[in-house]
């Protein structure tokens, strides 16, 4: 605890000048020119931009088609203290009823900049001059058709997320949560026609671990999409080199005849995802007869069809001896 008693031994002094009657009288002073300062200046009329929390007070059955912003900016200008009052309470908040905005022809919640500044006016003190209210005003188309379920389509977006050497996407895995989301549209044939939505671009370079990403689903003009964001889930896992000894298969092979082939088998390495370590081998080798040479007593080998996620695939060697029978 050295440490510990080089801070007192440094502090002490200084400390110490504070237990002078001096340095208590100028620090009196100082403390009543402030208390004036702060008395003066919170007397005054300020300008400040307050936060105003907004609520729309709707039916049940009426969805707003545009997200209505939670909170709005209102510059107001009022003496200091208000303001400083307001510091210490709850964000100031107003709501709004929808019916009393409704325009049924248009389908629309329409406040003009008179309107919201009489509704504001109510989360302030009398004596506030409200200055500016951003936004101004609200427009706001809405529906009362239900809305329906459909699945977030993110299969657009693979091409643009890779991973590094040694890694690899698991494409059975990749899903967004949730994966559907309700759209509502202001007429029912919009409604009919939407059957899926996209989420917005997705680049990712070098991935090394799984990657979890909040995306935004694409707009829709006059379409509210519930809800707008979802988690993309893409699955990354290293790739593991594994060696395993696969029988030649022989290809083109006329009838009468019988190609036998020495060895029968060659070790093929490659890489595989972790996942798929364990699972049968879905690769396989040829050889064939067309590309036998009667001059030659070995014939090239082949990659034959590949059906799994394999990658960097190395056949052992390049040919085997072969024997000819005829039956």
């Amino acid at each position: 605890m050295s440490w510990l008693n080089n801070i007192r031994q440094h502090a002490k002094p200084f400390f110490g000048k504070f237990t002078s009657k001096d340095t208590a009288l100028f620090l009196f002073f100082v403390v009543i020119a402030a208390a004036f300062w702060m008395l003066l200046t919170f007397n005054t009329q300020m300008t400040h931009d307050v936060t105003v929390r907004l609520k729309i007070k709707k039916p049940a059955n009426v969805t707003l088609l545009q997200e209505v912003p939670e909170t709005f900016t209102v510059t107001v200008k009022d003496r200091g203290t208000a303001f400083l009052k307001s510091y210490f309470h709850s964000t100031p908040s107003i709501e709004i009823d929808f019916n009393r905005y409704n325009d049924d022809k248009s389908h629309s919640m329409i406040i003009s900049p008179s309107q919201l500044a009489s509704e504001t006016r109510r989360a302030f003190r009398r004596e506030a001059s409200i200055i500016k209210i951003s936004p101004e005003s609200f427009n706001i188309k809405y529906t009362t058709i239900p809305g329906k379920k459909v699945p977030v389509n993110w299969e657009d977006n693979v091409k643009n997320i890779t991973t590094d050497r040694q890694f690899v996407v698991n494409p059975d895995e990749i899903r967004t949560i949730p994966d559907s989301v309700t759209v509502y549209a202001f007429d029912r044939a919009s409604l009919y026609n939407i059957t899926e939505v996209d989420i917005s671009t997705v680049e990712v370079e070098n991935l090394t671990t799984t990657l979890d990403k909040n995306v935004r689903i694409k707009p829709i003009n006059n379409v509210r999409i519930i809800p707008n964001k979802v988690k993309l889930h893409v699955p990354v896992e290293p790739l593991i080199k594994k060696e395993q000894e696969v029988s030649i298969s022989v290809r083109n092979q006329p009838y009468g005849l019988n190609v036998l082939l020495f060895p029968p088998s060659v070790k093929v390495s490659y890489l595989v995802p972790q996942s798929k370590y364990h699972s049968p081998l879905n690769l396989t080798v040829v050889v064939d007869y067309n590309d036998i040479n009667m001059s030659s007593n070995k014939v090239n080998i082949k990659l034959g069809e590949v059906s799994g996620a394999y990658s960097n695939v190395v056949i052992g060697a390049d040919s085997v001896n072969y024997v000819i029978e005829r039956f």
